[in-house]
């Protein structure tokens, strides 16, 4: 299936450039040509019309959507992802600046997300208005064609929400640029409105597009009923939540009528629940050796949607977020994971036990510089990587590329979108908001989560007494903040729920906070280790992980068979005053040039300068 959506992909390129070309340019109308793919053409046929759709996934590959920019760059920083890099490049208008809320309208990179996420739009625009004129509606083949119209209308809609995330109130355009671009200079659309508009075309399109395993959507690549639940219930909360607002003073406000839309996403999760086509997959490592190894999981389907990467061909994840692995002779070329980082105290955030732990954060690189073929201890507490994506986890395929390779190549690891676990939380969210209380709904559905983040023994204080004795609304959602943070660490979900909870500032500045208190050795960090001892298996390239002692104090003298390395507050001067320097830094442009919690990005130049006078920037950008 994966290798049929790729030639899709690439067939669909071809059609819709040519038919976009076609509808946007009068002199095209005179002429008649087989090889024209005009609308007439494109939507009388359901094989075209699945070509011009698939066109549209064909974006959501590229580097400035999931293949990198939107998964990776712009959604750090928070309280748990950081952006890696030197000291002085946090403060540079790059990636990196917009990561620390740093960026400018001149910063070409927000300019070509902009443009890019707008040409997806007018993609989906085109099938829409195509597909709803369609002659074939009315015959036999309508079913399928319907089908096609839901895909273009979730995937417009998650177009929008990705603009309204990172840029609050933007134009809204609902259907084809017309030939006398009168429909194409319009100001900012209030982004409530907008949500309201895509939620709208989410509802109308899961009545059109099956559950994944039913007809031809026999896998998560393309959009199923399920995720458009899922998607609907996301921005529903995201309607429901807060936001800074471009009004006097920019204050941050949550959504009118807020009940309503989480009694929405209650009820889509609900839905998604009920019908047990998406589940959690038993061993959660595995979602990720799955997704590593460009596998597909049709046993559980705990991956709502993926967009289809192709090795070779576009993805950045392995590369530049997960485990950090220099060029050496097992695994050949190196990697540039760094830019997505994680710390130390995202790791002290987790309990102990928690199997998710190690499995999300990556203590250690593989190799170094001098090429050893083993883990290397990560001494810098603020360089930890994400764990999920591991070389060693490719298959053969990609480890004949890497080992041929002299630079960076797309990996083709697949981008999940939304997973299952996704939706219990969501579900559990919103059964406590909406009850001021937990619901026994709502803890089955936390228990559902934590129970696979626990071996069995662990299981009846770490998930039954543990959920039990969440009893007030604030305990619950509490949980349900740290849960998220547990489950969902480098998936691009972080920040953004921050965001709509008001907890991006707080939690941010707790973060730095405690990070200063573990470099002190104060409380509640003060029984931490100054010291870390470690030694390896005896193949002598996997550290021995299980004996490290993170949380126990062993003295500061040599221990024969362990190699000994400063910690925290037994680190020497130097470099606490670095890590100070640096987790001040972190996040700096949030609350700047007089502005609380400017979580958003600004408008660019080049695009203000071409909207006749519509659009400007607001928030002191």
């Amino acid at each position: 299936m994966k290798l049929i959506m790729k030639q899709r992909i690439l067939i669909a390129i071809l059609a819709l450039t040519s038919f976009s070309i076609v509808s946007c340019n009068k002199d095209y109308l005179d002429t008649s040509s087989p090889s024209e793919f005009t609308s007439d053409l494109v939507f009388t046929s359901p094989t075209y019309t699945d070509y011009a759709v698939t066109g549209i996934y064909a974006l959501l590959t590229q580097d400035q959507m999931y293949s990198a920019r939107l998964s990776l760059n712009y959604a750090t920083n928070s309280d748990i992802e950081i952006v890696g890099a030197d000291a002085n490049s946090y403060k540079e208008n790059t990636n990196r600046g917009l990561s620390n809320y740093l960026g400018t309208p001149d910063n070409n990179s927000i300019s070509r997300e902009w443009t890019l996420i707008y040409k997806m739009i007018e993609r989906a625009n085109l099938c829409i208005d195509g597909i709803k004129k369609s002659p074939v509606m009315s015959t036999a083949d309508s079913t399928k064609m319907k089908a096609y119209l839901g895909e273009a209308l979730t995937l417009r809609a998650l177009a929008y929400f990705e603009l309204v995330k990172n840029w609050g109130d933007v134009p809204y355009k609902a259907e084809p640029t017309k030939f006398d671009l009168s429909n194409v200079y319009l100001p900012v659309t209030d982004r409530d409105t907008i949500y309201d508009n895509i939620i709208a075309d989410l509802l109308e399109a899961e009545k059109y597009v099956p559950w994944v395993k039913q007809g031809n959507y026999t896998s998560v690549e393309r959009v199923t009923k399920g995720f458009i639940k899922g998607l609907t219930a996301r921005i529903a909360l995201f309607r429901g939540g807060y936001s800074i607002r471009n009004k006097p003073g920019f204050p941050t406000e949550r959504g009118s009528d807020w009940r309503k839309y989480y009694q929405l996403a209650n009820q889509k999760c609900s839905e998604v629940m009920q019908q047990g086509v998406h589940q959690l997959n038993n061993n959660y490592i595995d979602v990720w050796k799955k997704l590593c190894r460009l596998e597909l999981d049709g046993t559980f389907n705990e991956n709502l949607f993926e967009v289809a990467h192709g090795l070779g061909r576009s993805g950045e994840m392995g590369y530049s977020i997960g485990i950090r692995f220099y060029t050496n002779a097992k695994y050949g070329f190196g990697n540039n994971a760094n830019v997505v980082n994680t710390t130390a105290y995202y790791f002290y955030m987790f309990d102990a036990k928690d199997i998710r732990r190690d499995n999300t954060i990556a203590y250690y690189t593989y190799s170094n510089s001098a090429g050893d073929v083993k883990e290397i201890f990560q001494t810098n507490p603020l360089s930890y990587n994400f764990a999920k994506w591991d070389q060693r986890f490719m298959g053969e395929k990609w480890s004949a590329l890497n080992k041929a390779a002299q630079g960076k190549f797309g990996y083709g690891i697949n981008w999940a979108v939304m997973r299952y676990s996704d939706i219990l939380l969501m579900f559990a969210e919103t059964e406590n908001a909406l009850n001021g209380a937990p619901t026994a709904a709502a803890k089955l559905a936390l228990k559902q989560v934590r129970r696979r983040a626990f071996i069995e023994a662990d299981r009846p204080a770490k998930v039954e007494a543990y959920v039990d004795a969440l009893n007030s609304e604030s305990a619950f959602f509490n949980a349900i903040v740290d849960e998220r943070a547990f489950e969902f660490g480098g998936e691009a979900i972080r920040k953004y729920d921050l965001i709509r909870w008001n907890l991006l500032t707080a939690k941010i500045q707790k973060q730095r906070d405690d990070f200063k208190k573990m470099l002190a050795g104060t409380a509640p960090y003060d029984a931490l280790p100054k010291f870390l001892f470690y030694k390896y298996e005896t193949n002598n390239e996997i550290l021995e992980k299980s004996t490290i002692n993170f949380y126990t104090d062993r003295g500061a003298v040599d221990i024969a068979g362990f190699t000994r390395i400063p910690w925290l507050s037994g680190s020497t001067a130097a470099n606490i005053t670095s890590y100070i320097e640096r987790i001040d830094l972190f996040s700096s442009g949030l609350n700047s040039a007089g502005v609380e919690n400017r979580h958003l990005y600004p408008i660019p130049n080049s695009v203000i300068s071409e909207s006749q006078g519509t659009l400007k920037n607001g928030y002191n950008f």
